[in-house]
């Protein structure tokens, strides 16, 4: 059964990966990134050609999620599943972080998700 899926994180790893097999088992895909007419336009352009609508968002801005879900909801004709695949990885010795960068990690990992 076809699926419209959105999935965020869509120009790393494991979210070009998701995207591109999704569009492969015949679902309908939207993939949100940041900056896709950007630093991620390679990105973009390789999904867009595989069939994803790509749609900017930013999973640390309320009003960016929002008016993203609601794009990808109109490209689509509704929605079925939400994958949040946004995420920032760390390294290192947490001693050695600042408040500034646990603050990036925890607005990305968790409150993103919940957005």
């Amino acid at each position: 059964m076809q699926q419209k899926i959105i999935i965020t994180g869509a120009s790393g790893g494991f979210g070009f990966l998701t995207c591109e097999t999704l569009i492969a088992n015949g679902h309908q895909v939207v993939g949100t990134m940041r900056s896709p007419e950007g630093k991620n336009q390679d990105k973009a352009d390789q999904l867009m050609a595989l069939g994803v609508h790509v749609v900017e968002m930013d999973v640390t801005n309320e009003q960016s999620v929002n008016s993203g879900i609601q794009k990808g909801m109109e490209l689509l004709g509704g929605l079925d599943v939400v994958i949040n695949n946004a995420g920032l990885g760390v390294m290192g010795m947490q001693e050695h972080f600042t408040p500034a960068d646990m603050q990036k990690v925890f607005d990305v990992n968790v409150l993103g998700v919940q957005r």
